[in-house]
C-alpha cells in the first residue's frame, strides 16, 4: 500500500507533542542516565532525535528543490550532530525537537503530489535506502515512537496505537523473512487476525501475545515481557535495523 504523506504528517504532529512533553519532564541527572539502547544516554537520544528530524527535513527540501541534498553530509556529521545534545538542560533539547520537527513539517506542507514521488535517498553521504519522499513522515514517526520508548520513562510500548502497531509489525516481519540469520518463527498476536513465519514450519519457535508486546521484541525494545513461546526459550535476533 502507498504511503499517505499527509496522513502521516498528522501523526508526526501528535507523537511530537507527546515527544516534546515527555522530555521538558526530565531532570539533568534523568537525562544523564542510561537509555535502551547501549552505551546512550537519554540525552543521546534525544539528541539524535533532533538531528534526525533535520535530516529528514534535507530529504524533504531535496525532493522540494530537486537538489540533491543528504540527510547527513558523513558519518562525522551524523555523530557530531548527536553530541552536540549531550550536557544540554532538557529545556534546551525540548525546544530543538520542536524547532526541528515544525522545520520538517513546514516543508513538507510546501510539496506537491509530484514531488512527493519524488526518490531520496536516506543515510550519511546518501549511502543508505532509497525510497520515495512519501515515505519520509512515517520514517519520522517510527523514530519518535520508537525512541521515546528509548528514553524508558513512562512511554512504552503499550502507548503505541494500533495502526502504528500493525504497520510497523508489518514491517518488521517482512524485513526478517528476507534475512537467513533469523531463526525458523511462527508468529500470532493474539489482540488481532495477524500471523506470520519464516523457515521451517516443523521447526519453528512458536511465538504468541499482544501485538505490541510482539513489536516491542521484534525491535530490541523488551526481552519479551508478556510473550509466550514454545519450544522455550526466546531465540536471540539481530537488530531489526
Amino acid at each position: 500500500m502507498s504511503p499517505d504523506p499527509r496522513h502521516d504528517l498528522d501523526l508526526v504532529r501528535t507523537s511530537a507533542d507527546q515527544l516534546v512533553h515527555d522530555v521538558q519532564l526530565l531532570s539533568a541527572d534523568q537525562l544523564a542516565e542510561p537509555s535502551l539502547l547501549p552505551g546512550w544516554s537519554r540525552a543521546h537520544v534525544v539528541s539524535h532525535l533532533v538531528g534526525n528530524a533535520a535530516g529528514l527535513t534535507r530529504l524533504l527540501e531535496w525532493a522540494h528543490t530537486g537538489v540533491v541534498t543528504y540527510q547527513y553530509a558523513d558519518i562525522e556529521a551524523r555523530e557530531a550532530s548527536i553530541q552536540a545534545g549531550v550536557g544540554q538542560p532538557a529545556a534546551a533539547l525540548a525546544a530543538q525537537l520542536r524547532e526541528t520537527t515544525d522545520a520538517l513539517l513546514g516543508v513538507a506542507e510546501q510539496l506537491t503530489e509530484e514531488q512527493w514521488q519524488s526518490s531520496v535517498r536516506l543515510g550519511a553521504g546518501g549511502q543508505g535506502r532509497e525510497l520515495a519522499a512519501a515515505e519520509v513522515p512515517w520514517r519520522r514517526l517510527v523514530e519518535q515512537e520508537v525512541h521515546n520508548v528509548d528514553l524508558a520513562g513512562a512511554y512504552t510500548p503499550a502507548h503505541w496505537s494500533p495502526e502504528f502497531v500493525h504497520r510497523l509489525l508489518a514491517e518488521v516481519t517482512d524485513l526478517y523473512l528476507t534475512r537467513s540469520d533469523i531463526p525458523a518463527l511462527t508468529l500470532d498476536a493474539l489482540d488481532g487476525d495477524w500471523s506470520a513465519g519464516s523457515g521451517d514450519p516443523a521447526q519453528a519457535v512458536h511465538v504468541e501475545g499482544p501485538s505490541p508486546a510482539l513489536l516491542a521484541w521484534l525491535t530490541g525494545r523488551s526481552s519479551g515481557e508478556g510473550l509466550h513461546v514454545h519450544p522455550g526459550p526466546l531465540p536471540t535476533l539481530p537488530p531489526w535495523f
